[in-house]
């Protein structure tokens, strides 16, 4: 596990060199008191740098300086195997914003081919990135200041704001605002209120990078092409009329490229079949003016402080129908945001957009990912159940209920899957988080949370209650749905805005009152969710993930800015923390006692870490399209042994009771322990091959998500299957009664190791005579007792029963 360093969005690799002009930059913080102070210290850099780049870019076209900065914070041609692009759009967007606080374009009266603004575009570079640098210690010196429940929450959700761009994949991001934007409602509101729909969008974004993209290989051809055909010469005998005409190739390529990079509504509407009216109006409510009513400091300040006009506008006009790009393109990851505020607020417009575009797409996406994730059609979508009025319980909703009216509310749940005999309850909010909360407002975050992942919780934690308290719910008063086969109940809330950090740090909305301190859902957005159904193999990883993330140390010790960061060190296996050993013994007394080493090794897994970038090969993997043909990259996949994963789909192919959780069991193992449980497959295979004799072996697990047991069983060539299944279901039967385990999972294979029947025990009886008996009969080994133990692994504890002797 590598640790995050909360500056490398922007700072990138980190230069030891640099490490004491850092550390200076630093030290001012540590005598804060107040979060005033904070910022007194940023505002005092900012003015500094700020008057160091007004005099650099002094005498320069801000749209040559604009495009210099793009040069050299942009590849000319992104590599679709790094992460999404915009790492280094905030030194280009400080830039732009001194840049903004001109009159004009160019108010300085040296002509602009007098100018060199190539040669300061490092100083610039430099510059922005030391006050991204120091923006961000001050948002991490106002997280530990802060004293609200979220402090530190809302500066790292500044923090990833101000510093990361574009998240999403184009496709997965394309796909979603197709469907939002396209619906009949959305595409009406939308030209009434911004005066254009969302194809014209698209189409003058296309436009402008097929603009862009033209000029820039115009200009690298014909360059190039001069350089070629006077390779043989000597610079000094290529003819003046050559060399001139090379500079005006090379002067609006790399020294003043303003002209290149100025794209106009009469070039867009060309390029795009609009007519100019609607380019036009599309360009201007995506650009910014020059205006020198506010100073360029406050305009930095403001931005570092996470008001960023950039993220909704990132082009520059000035004024002659003349556009510049500075970060992103347009529309990018904030045209839902852009929309929903040019709505009326509380008007009959957010009404009808929210009822008919934006929540039942969102519903309807996230019930066809997680279709696909799971495998299995969704049981109940936009259903409606009784719930239990404010101060009755849920066990008062049980199936002899006959109080309906007096003690539950009809409500509504979004979507509910059960597989096996598993249930997953699912709710979609598609509300956004306000500009506010975005810049740091730690009350407003707080109220939009509640409204939100708060509101999702709580209806979700609402019916795994009731099916966990009374096994079944009531649909309508004279409508009882039993569910008395569910044994377990998993949650999750999807939402549709990009939220990072508020999503994966679930243990701080834990403690904020936001999450339930038991059991929380998983939070993922709309886009993971896709990301997800894309590239998950089996069911059951979903179903360990969700127990992983919501119902394990992780969720206290583990923290990221993005979810998908977290679900592939997932697939590494690499996702764990031990549990706690003395807690597990609490919950299955049968286990032996705690041994010190145990504790210790809890005591060196259960630290905090903070996950860095893991999304290397998954960024690859979802760009193949965009690689060289030559170029194959390996999906991701779950990191464990190929015989493993046979199983487990065999498993999941014949679909008989228990394959889903036994998937999800058997990946929780560590690696040693797969390799192990596979090695007595064998050996019971082996033994039969020599003897022509049945054979059996058993393992067991226990930990905070059950106590779960496999029993494995060969028999010789020749021998019914039904009678070796019976004789090892007795044995699983009883042993799994004596263990009080909650599940036991049974596997019989031929001779040659292939795999012929499962059955599954689901219930286990507390007391029993009859089953005390076949315990004193087969002379079991007696519960309790220290077992030789396995060496630790770094990935997953598995706790294991020997297997020479009955047991």
């Amino acid at each position: 596990m590598s640790t995050f360093h909360p500056l490398g969005r922007v700072m990138g690799d980190f230069d030891p060199e640099s490490f004491d002009d850092s550390l200076n930059e630093l030290l001012p913080f540590r005598n804060c008191r107040t979060p005033s102070d904070a910022r007194a210290i940023l505002r005092e850099n900012i003015e500094k740098d700020v008057a160091a780049i007004l005099e650099l870019v002094a005498d320069a076209d801000a749209f040559d300086v604009i495009e210099l900065m793009r040069m050299r914070e942009f590849s000319i041609v992104p590599d679709p195997r790094l992460a999404p692009p915009g790492g280094a759009s905030l030194p280009v967007e400080i830039v732009a914003a001194i840049l903004l606080a001109r009159p004009s374009r160019k108010p300085d009266p040296i002509p602009r081919g007098d100018t060199r603004p190539h040669e300061v575009i490092s100083d610039l570079h430099e510059r922005c990135v030391r006050l991204a640098r120091i923006a961000s210690y001050r948002q991490l010196a106002e997280g530990q200041l802060r004293r609200e429940p979220l402090g530190r929450l809302a500066s790292e959700y500044q923090g990833a704001v101000l510093n990361i761009r574009n998240l999403q994949y184009d496709h997965i991001r394309d796909g979603h605002d197709g469907r939002l934007f396209e619906t009949a409602v959305s595409n009406e509101l939308m030209r009434t209120h911004l005066g254009y729909g969302y194809s014209d969008v698209v189409a003058v974004r296309s436009a402008m990078n097929e603009i862009s993209a033209e000029r820039m290989t115009r200009l690298r051809d014909e360059t190039g092409d001069l350089l070629m055909a006077h390779q043989h010469l000597d610079p000094k005998d290529v003819p003046r009329e050559v060399r001139e005409q090379f500079m005006s190739g090379m002067i609006p390529f790399m020294f003043l490229p303003a002209d290149r990079s100025i794209i106009t509504s009469s070039d867009v509407a060309i390029a795009s079949g609009l007519d100019v009216a609607t380019a036009r109006r599309v360009l201007t409510s995506f650009a910014q003016q020059f205006d020198d009513s506010a100073s360029p400091g406050e305009r930095v300040f403001d931005l570092l402080m996470g008001n960023n006009p950039f993220l909704a506008r990132p082009l520059m006009s000035d004024g002659d129908d003349n556009f510049a790009l500075t970060s992103n393109e347009i529309g990018l990851d904030v045209l839902r945001r852009i929309f929903e505020r040019a709505l009326p607020p509380n008007s009959p417009d957010v009404r009808r957009y929210d009822q008919k575009a934006r929540q039942p797409v969102s519903e309807e996406l996230a019930k066809s990912y997680l279709e696909t994730v799971l495998g299995a059609r969704t049981f109940r979508e936009s259903y409606h159940y009784l719930a239990p009025k404010a101060g009755v319980s849920a066990d008062e909703l049980g199936p002899d209920c006959t109080t309906h009216r007096q003690s539950a509310d009809d409500v509504e749940g979004d979507a509910l899957f059960v597989i096996d005999d598993v249930a997953v309850v699912v709710e979609v909010k598609g509300k956004s988080i306000a500009d506010q909360a975005r810049r740091g407002d730690v009350r407003r975050l707080t109220n939009d949370l509640k409204a939100t992942l708060g509101d999702g919780a709580r209806q979700a934690t609402r019916i795994r209650e009731l099916i966990e308290t009374n096994h079944g719910i009531w649909e309508s008063p004279t409508t009882w749905l039993d569910l008395s086969s569910i044994r377990e109940v998993r949650t999750l809330v999807v939402v549709l805005d990009d939220i990072g950090p508020l999503g994966t740090n679930l243990a701080d909305l834990q403690h904020a009152g936001i999450l339930p301190k038991d059991r929380p859902p998983l939070v993922l957005s709309l886009h993971d969710l896709a990301v997800i159904a894309e590239i998950g193999e089996r069911p059951s990883e979903f179903l360990l993930y969700l127990r992983r993330r919501t119902d394990s140390p992780v969720t206290t010790y583990y923290r990221a800015l993005d979810e998908l960061d977290l679900y592939m060190l997932f697939l590494a296996a690499d996702l764990y923390v031990e549990e706690d050993p003395d807690e597990v013994k609490t919950m299955h007394p049968t286990l032996p006692p705690v041994t010190k080493t145990e504790r210790r090794r809890y005591q060196r897994s259960a630290v905090g870490t903070m996950v860095s970038d893991n999304c290397v090969e998954l960024t690859a993997w979802m760009n193949r399209d965009k690689l060289p043909q030559d170029e194959h990259p390996a999906k991701p996949s779950m990191n464990a042994p190929a015989e493993m994963l046979e199983l487990i789909d065999q498993l999941n192919a014949a679909g008989k009771p228990g394959w889903f959780r036994c998937g999800a069991d058997l990946l929780a193992l560590s690696g040693e322990g797969q390799m192990r449980l596979l090695s007595m497959i064998k050996t019971c295979a082996k033994a039969t091959r020599k003897d022509g004799m049945y054979h059996d072996a058993m393992t067991a697990n226990a930990g905070m998500w059950g106590f779960s047991t496999v029993f494995m069983a060969t028999g010789p060539s020749g021998t019914p299957i039904i009678e070796v299944t019976e004789r090892l279901q007795l044995y699983a039967k009883v042993k799994q009664y004596q263990l009080q385990a909650d599940r036991a999972y049974g596997w019989i294979f031929d001779e040659n190791g292939s795999l012929e029947d499962t059955f599954y025990l689901n219930s286990v009886p507390q007391s029993d005579s009859e089953l005390d008996g076949h315990i004193a009969e087969m002379k079991l080994q007696p519960v309790g007792r220290r077992i030789p133990p396995i060496p630790p692994s770094a990935r997953r504890a598995t706790k294991r029963i020997k297997k020479r002797k009955r047991r």
